[in-house]
């Protein structure tokens, strides 16, 4: 049962992904960027002291020009970006692109020795996590990539905020198959709409 549970995610999983990649890099950057207009306009990023934003890997939506706008606000935020480290995802500050290289599955990451980490004590100030995934659902329901780094991530870290990043491509239209040990996250955003569940 388990193993027929798991082969019907991964078919919902790929089909999503297929609708995904079969946006052009052109129509991708044009909807990511109206992401990140949908981001900027979110209380939750604008009162963020840490954004955690994972750095984008093939046809995720794009991230990196919205954490060089970080860099360059006059009210620059904490940026950590994430290291995988074995099963689990750890966060590391950043200050500049160039403190990224070539980590798990060549995704850029941060060089451990040379970022602060983050930890629960920071997690006490107000913080806004960038969820990526292949598929969600109108409830918040993400399905990812099949290791559940962001599940166990949101899970030990409970007081952050998360916000689900997708094109509207990925938006279910019925409830996704969740697990026990799945995470909702906090709200949906894509280039057309919130979807908010706080």
């Amino acid at each position: 049962m388990e193993n027929k549970s798991r082969m019907h995610k991964q078919g919902i999983r790929s089909k999503y992904l297929g609708y995904r990649d079969a946006l052009g890099a052109e129509v991708r950057l044009q909807k990511s960027m109206q992401i990140w207009e949908n981001i900027r306009k979110q209380p939750e990023f604008q009162e963020a002291e840490n954004v955690l934003v994972y750095m984008d890997y093939r046809s995720e939506v794009m991230t990196t020009g919205l954490v060089e706008e970080m860099f360059l606000s006059e009210a620059p935020k904490h940026v950590f970006a994430p290291v995988v480290e074995g099963m689990t995802i750890s966060f590391y500050e950043i200050r500049s692109l160039s403190d990224l290289h070539s980590g798990y599955q060549d995704i850029r990451e941060p060089q451990e020795d040379k970022g602060k980490l983050f930890t629960e004590e920071i997690a006490g100030q107000k913080t806004l996590v960038l969820v990526p995934g292949s598929v969600f659902d109108r409830s918040g329901n993400r399905m990812g990539y099949g290791k559940g780094f962001y599940d166990r991530f949101l899970k030990a870290f409970p007081s952050v905020k998360s916000a689900g990043l997708a094109f509207d491509v990925q938006i279910a239209p019925v409830t996704i198959p969740c697990e026990e040990q799945d995470r909702r996250v906090d709200m949906v955003i894509t280039e057309s709409e919130v979807i908010r569940h706080i």
